[in-house]
């Protein structure tokens, strides 16, 4: 029997996607590591040049081994290279009956009895709400990609988290591209609506909710707040910022200010004392000047976020910011490292803030000689004894840059 492999690349919606590739594979092949596999999916993102290369140096690899290579993702509808004389065959994004077909065809498939399913290594999975967005940022090529947003109905999502707490998974990563605008292709705010109805499924689980901008989370900012009061809901806020400029942020079409971003953020660490913020940055814009820069770095010192994802600006094929005169890498690179080496400073004092305290946390994942946990606002903490999906009380014995380690009482 055949075997294969699937390797993602990009964003939490890319990994909701890799699962539903996963359920056809596994249906005639039997999962392998990537040097015993006979077919590797590449599960593609195209965000920024360094990842596209980053792609296509591990196609090559995996070509040059012998294996047959399966593209899909956003990658295809982004480059401007031929991809087709790279791999074997490439699936349009998110087109899942595709592949089945293609499989079915190609090899003379017959599927596999069914296995019982259980539990390996983590008891975490992640739910797609929606596909696709509403915005114009000047950057983005993502939206080339997904397109115009794609909301799933409330009762296929429903169904879906049901399905995965019935086979034992404790902790729902919702993702989108944006999920502050679910519902709105269907001319309503659903978000709130479809948070109480996951809320009120029965069972001991918990809730990551994804990232959303700041323009659509303020339209729901009250309702937000009081769902997230809720024991099922890590106090995880993941709102970009991505400039401390208006000016740049105008630039970029992000359709937010400096001070949206602050009135969401202040609200939600005025209820939530032990919220971790999460951020994203863009450095080396076209146009962002020293100054600009300055007032982004000055905003990450106020408001410390615990998580900074930092992205040097890369020109994308058929995007508007790939017209507007770009700015030499180094000058990317040096910003880059101010705001990491601000990011490591931020979050060593906050971790070193959590020794010899004690927090219920989840054992979310297995790791060589213990566990990844989870504590109510999402921070991960190591430890070496416990059951995966259970909740124990762990006090905090010391700390890393990007993890805390603890014991279980």
């Amino acid at each position: 029997m055949k075997k294969y492999f699937i390797k993602t690349f990009g964003c939490k919606l890319n990994k909701a996607d890799s699962r539903e590739y996963e359920k056809i594979l596994e249906k005639f092949f039997s999962p392998a590591d990537k040097d015993c596999a006979d077919i590797v999916l590449i599960n593609s993102c195209g965000v920024i040049e360094k990842t596209e290369r980053k792609i296509i140096k591990e196609i090559n690899k995996l070509k040059n081994a012998g294996k047959y290579v399966i593209l899909t993702g956003c990658l295809p509808y982004i480059t401007q290279k031929d991809l087709s004389s790279f791999v074997d065959y490439i699936i349009p994004i998110r087109n899942f009956s595709n592949i089945e077909n293609f499989l079915k065809k190609k090899y003379s498939l017959k599927r596999k009895k069914n296995k019982s399913f259980s539990l390996q290594n983590s008891v975490s999975v992640v739910v797609s709400i929606s596909s696709g967005c509403l915005g114009e940022c000047a950057y983005c090529a993502s939206k080339i990609a997904r397109g115009k947003l794609e909301s799933k109905p409330q009762e296929e999502v429903l169904e879906e988290v049901k399905n995965f707490l019935k086979k034992g998974y404790k902790e729902i990563q919702l993702t989108s591209q944006d999920i502050g605008i679910y519902g709105k292709d269907r001319g309503s705010k659903d978000l709130p609506e479809l948070l109480l109805k996951i809320i009120d499924l029965q069972g001991d689980f918990k809730i990551r909710i994804g990232m959303g901008n700041p323009k659509d989370i303020k339209e729901n900012l009250p309702e937000l707040i009081k769902i997230y009061e809720n024991k099922k809901i890590y106090k995880y806020l993941h709102l970009p910022l991505q400039s401390g400029e208006n000016k740049v942020l105008d630039q970029m079409r992000r359709k937010y200010s400096v001070e949206d971003f602050f009135y969401i953020v202040k609200n939600f660490k005025d209820k939530f004392k032990n919220l971790l913020l999460a951020t994203d940055v863009i450095v080396g814009f076209p146009g962002e000047s020293k100054e600009d820069f300055r007032k982004t770095y000055k905003v990450i010192k106020k408001i410390k976020p615990h998580i900074i994802n930092i992205t040097r600006y890369s020109p994308r094929p058929n995007t508007e910011a790939e017209k507007m005169k770009d700015m030499p890498e180094r000058i990317k690179k040096e910003r880059s490292r101010k705001i990491f080496a601000l990011s490591k400073e931020i979050r060593i004092k906050d971790n070193k803030k959590e020794k010899g305290k004690i927090y219920e946390t989840l054992l979310t994942e297995k790791r060589e000689g213990g566990f990844i946990g989870r504590t109510s606002n999402y921070k991960a903490v190591i430890v070496n004894k416990g059951k995966l999906g259970k909740s124990y009380n762990v006090k905090i014995t010391d700390y890393k840059y990007n993890y805390l380690i603890g014991e279980t009482l």
